[in-house]
């Protein structure tokens, strides 16, 4: 890695051996950590309730901080190859050596402590910046040009910071650099292009541009085959579909433009120099004909080992952008960060709810046991969040009937009575409106939100 420094594997080798032999947590402390049950072994349950557990994910957490490892190594969410592999390839070791019990021998759950025979370590020696990263003039140079793009670059539409991410996630998803320019063909890109311009669309509502009269040639590809109600999942669209549409961005996004070539991937290295455009081929080379893109070695390593940081930039100037254009939609950067994020389960709030509301909240019939579904009361696809004073409970009926709607102004407003009725009563209500208030009562965000949804185009349906 001669552009981003060394990582220190024999540190890392001594950190994980001394931390490990450090106090550790109780499986409860774990459990609730991880809001799951870890069943274990018979033979290590006089072991559950003393503090000799660790679990994987403290441990990379820990080994960073300790060795004070630059972010560019550790990745986003601590996945980053180099770093994840070299502290996952010590645990191994150290489990081949059975110095390392696992708390359940069937099934691996990440969580060990030490055996008996785990030999005592002292702490590592180190300077305070021993291992912070080293940057070379070729960093320094790609830095300001890969900023320049996201911040000068002129820009229409989206399209520059789709290709920015598309490019970041081929160079974390990709092993290893090698001296070779990488060829990534132009399919790989409709295909990123269609996944995240699928979600933005679908289930999101998101506007691209400021044009009234016109979409963006992606989402036109997209409503060409996908229609205006496709399924709810990505996962459930039909391959020969998915095949359609990524062709038909193929043709528009990343095809010819009457005399010109492609409209996105030359465009990408293109910024402002006084009243002139001036272009670079920093990054990569292409070639239209074989609809390739050639990736340079430096440029590989740049944009990997410095993925953290860039993606957030990336993150930050495309919803910029997009608030332009959005005014009031809430959550953009989450928004456009995921791409096929599950809702959290959903189960304690149909406990705290019933108890208090055992009908329905539309229709008012008597709900039954298996039948009770908890709903987000103004779509979650807009609200893009779970919190308590958005939650009802509804018969399967009703929920199916609204499905991804709101309901007509009459229940926005029964909502906001059940939230005062009840605040006082369910704590983690309470805690969701004290949250949700910004100075001026909950009340206003919450007519505010309703209000909001329905100018972007989210429609009434009448319950029940």
């Amino acid at each position: 890695m001669p552009s981003a420094g060394t990582l220190p594997r024999k540190a890392i080798s001594e950190m994980v051996a001394y931390l490990l032999n450090q106090k550790g947590k109780t499986i409860k402390a774990i459990e609730f950590q991880k809001n799951t049950k870890y069943k274990g072994d018979e033979s290590q349950k006089p072991y559950r309730n003393n503090p000799v557990w660790h679990n994987r994910q403290d441990l990379l957490d820990l080994v960073a901080e300790k060795l004070k490892i630059h972010s560019d190594f550790v990745g986003p969410d601590r996945k980053s190859a180099d770093f994840y592999n070299a502290v996952d390839q010590e645990i191994t070791k150290l489990r081949n050596k059975r110095l390392l019990v696992m708390w359940s021998s069937t099934r691996h759950c990440g969580i060990w402590r030490i055996a008996d025979s785990f030999p005592a370590v002292s702490a590592p020696t180190m300077s305070a910046d021993t291992f912070t990263h080293v940057s070379s003039p070729d960093d320094h140079d790609l830095k300001q040009l890969f900023l320049s793009i996201l911040t000068k670059g002129r820009k229409d539409n989206t399209y520059k910071f789709t290709l920015a991410k598309s490019l970041l996630d081929y160079c974390i998803e990709t092993p290893d650099a090698t001296d070779k320019n990488h060829e990534i063909p132009y399919t790989y890109f409709a295909s990123k292009f269609l996944k995240y311009y699928w979600y933005q669309e679908y289930k999101f509502r998101m506007k691209q541009d400021f044009r009234v009269n016109s979409k963006p040639k992606v989402i036109t590809a997209l409503n060409d085959v996908f229609g205006a109600s496709p399924p709810t999942d990505f996962k459930l669209l039909d391959p020969d579909d998915v095949k359609k549409a990524e062709e038909k961005i193929l043709c528009t996004v990343f095809g010819r433009a009457k005399s010109k070539t492609s409209l996105v991937i030359p465009k990408f290295q293109s910024i402002p120099d006084g009243k002139y455009v001036k272009s670079s081929n920093a990054f990569y080379d292409y070639d239209d004909d074989r609809k390739i893109l050639s990736l340079k070695p430096k440029a590989f390593r740049f944009l990997r080992y410095n993925h953290g940081i860039l993606s957030k930039a990336v993150l930050a100037e495309w919803a910029k952008f997009l608030e332009k254009i959005n005014h009031t939609l809430p959550r953009l950067v989450a928004k456009i960060e995921q791409d096929g994020t599950k809702r959290g389960p959903l189960t304690e709030y149909r406990k705290l709810f019933s108890e208090y509301a055992p009908d329905c909240f539309y229709c008012g019939s008597r709900l039954e046991r298996d039948y009770t579904h908890v709903d987000h009361f103004i779509p979650w696809s807009y609200i893009f969040d779970d919190n308590a004073w958005n939650f009802v409970l509804a018969c399967q009926e009703c929920n199916c009937k609204k499905s991804d709607s709101l309901p007509q102004i009459e229940f926005r407003d029964l909502l906001l009575e059940r939230n005062s009725k009840y605040s006082g009563k369910i704590k983690k209500l309470e805690l969701s409106l004290n949250q949700l208030n910004t100075g001026k009562g909950w009340r206003p965000e919450i007519v505010n939100h309703y209000n909001n949804c329905l100018d972007y185009g989210f429609q009434n349906v009448h319950l029940p």
